[in-house]
């Protein structure tokens, strides 16, 4: 019985590690692939010069750092990563707020993006709401 015990928390203890890792990555798999997708829908349709180069600048730091998620970095390697990601994210949700933000934005993804990005935030156990003024 103080096998059985032994084995079932065990196990429960490498799913909750692995899960911690494939959560970290299905989340960057979404957030490259929302914040591409709403770059691409930006660029396709007339916009702001400065919008555009925003969410191009996302989408590029996005999809290094879910590379560098997928090739298996320690946390020391990825938090700096993160960081330039967290910055360009709200880089870019300022330029959409400045140009009141609104439908065309959530038809583009921009919901999506934001949905994708506060997961990854979440897995790397990162909070940079106070940092960037709009979380308590």
């Amino acid at each position: 019985m103080k096998k059985l015990a032994t084995i079932l928390i065990a196990l429960g203890l490498l799913a909750g590690c692995a899960s911690t890792g494939v959560g970290l990555r299905s989340a960057t798999d979404r957030l490259d692939d929302t914040s591409q997708m709403f770059y691409r829908q930006l660029a396709s349709e007339p916009a702001s010069r400065g919008t555009i180069d925003d969410a191009e600048r996302f989408a590029n730091v996005t999809h290094d750092f879910h590379r560098e998620v997928r090739d298996g970095r320690p946390p020391d390697v990825l938090a700096p990563m993160f960081d330039r990601v967290a910055d360009a994210y709200h880089d870019l949700r300022e330029q959409l707020d400045d140009r009141d933000y609104g439908y065309r934005y959530r038809e583009a993804g921009f919901d999506r993006v934001t949905e994708a990005y506060l997961d990854v935030e979440r897995a790397m156990d990162r909070t940079y709401g106070r940092r960037y003024g709009y979380r308590n």
